[in-house]
């Protein structure tokens, strides 16, 4: 039961912007017999990697059939992605989140950094640019933007929204960008970490990655309807919470 808990909570804050790798290193921490690994993290990361292709297949159908399109979103998607991939393979992230003793001041600190990025993004006044609209610079800075959340308590949603919020987007432009650029991190995520380990694929995770897919689409609509009626704050205030319990698991575990 609590293998499928954490594999709701991946799901749901995979995409609401209060960071997914941050709860389930609490929640490790507080339920150490049950704790999760980068290796099954990164597993239950396919879960939400198809509740996005699901949730948004007409919209990406669409992008497929318009070839114009398809090459500008890919040129932006390949840009975007390049930062977190040279961070992902040449920084010990995985190492620092399985060994370090001071995992949990990390997490805190990180989620105090999205909370203040999350309370300013809400009161941006909304942008009207589309996805076709950015500069293959300013993908590259969302990348840079999304590489930071390889740190557990940056919300990778959070911060490419928020990022995406100050260069102008239009608010349901920049989740879906947001989220597009999610799709190869995620998935490449979860193969760099099963290219890298040495564990059996245990079918044990089965359940958990359903409830990480069927959350997900449920967050993906409420990360759409907070977004849309300016209520980022809500976010961040959990994510400043979220870091003082952090915190405070860590001096309790002292």
């Amino acid at each position: 039961m609590i293998d499928i808990l954490f594999g709701i909570i991946q799901g749901i804050t995979e995409f609401l912007p209060i960071s997914s790798s941050g709860h389930l290193v609490v929640l490790s921490e507080l339920f150490k017999d049950n704790s999760f690994n980068t290796y099954e993290i990164a597993f239950l990361h396919l879960g939400t990697f198809f509740s996005i292709l699901i949730y948004y297949f007409k919209d990406i159908f669409s992008i497929l059939k318009n070839r114009n399109s398809l090459i500008q979103i890919f040129k932006l998607i390949v840009v975007g992605v390049i930062p977190a991939a040279a961070f992902g393979y040449f920084l010990p992230i995985s190492n620092l989140i399985d060994n370090s003793s001071a995992i949990l001041v990390i997490t805190a600190v990180a989620y105090i950094f999205i909370a203040g990025v999350l309370y300013f993004a809400d009161k941006l006044e909304e942008g009207g640019k589309s996805i076709l609209d950015l500069s293959l610079r300013e993908s590259v800075t969302i990348g840079f933007a999304q590489a930071l959340a390889l740190f557990p308590g940056v919300s990778r949603s959070g911060i490419t929204l928020s990022t995406a919020l100050y260069l102008k987007l239009k608010k349901t432009e920049a989740i879906f960008f947001s989220l597009l650029l999610g799709l190869p991190t995620i998935l490449g995520a979860w193969l760099l970490t099963f290219i890298q380990t040495t564990e059996p694929i245990d079918s044990s995770f089965l359940l958990p990655c359903i409830a990480a897919f069927l959350s997900g689409l449920v967050a993906i609509r409420i990360l759409i309807n907070f977004t849309v009626s300016s209520k980022l704050n809500v976010f961040s205030t959990y994510c400043l919470v979220m870091g003082l319990v952090s915190l405070v698991t860590y001096l309790i575990n002292l």
